[in-house]
């Protein structure tokens, strides 16, 4: 994969994230505890993302990258950025993580 494919793919995590908080999260009644990234609604959308990710990291492994073997490096760490760009995405708290401007 080249660079701009992964910057598509994260691309697509973000606004995969984006949404769900946007069009999930703040359609719901405001729960007791705000959300935040510990939060156990988050968590869950972070985790079930990751998992979704294994699956897609794999498929983009052996299709688009012709690994005929399963190349554990690549899924796993392909997911886990993924789904570290997907909770900016699904961040409720802030637009960027306390960041100092």
């Amino acid at each position: 994969m080249s660079f701009f494919s992964y910057v598509i793919l994260g691309g697509l995590s973000y606004v995969a994230g984006w949404a769900v908080r946007h069009y999930i999260l703040n359609k719901k009644p405001a729960p007791e505890q705000p959300y935040g990234l510990k939060h156990p609604v988050i968590l869950g959308y972070l985790g079930g993302f990751f998992i979704v990710m294994l699956v897609v990291s794999w498929l983009i492994g052996r299709y688009l990258l012709g690994h005929m073997s399963l190349d554990l490096p690549f899924i796993i760490v392909n997911s886990l950025v993924a789904t570290f760009v997907y909770s900016f995405g699904l961040n409720p708290e802030n637009n960027n993580y306390n960041v100092p401007h």
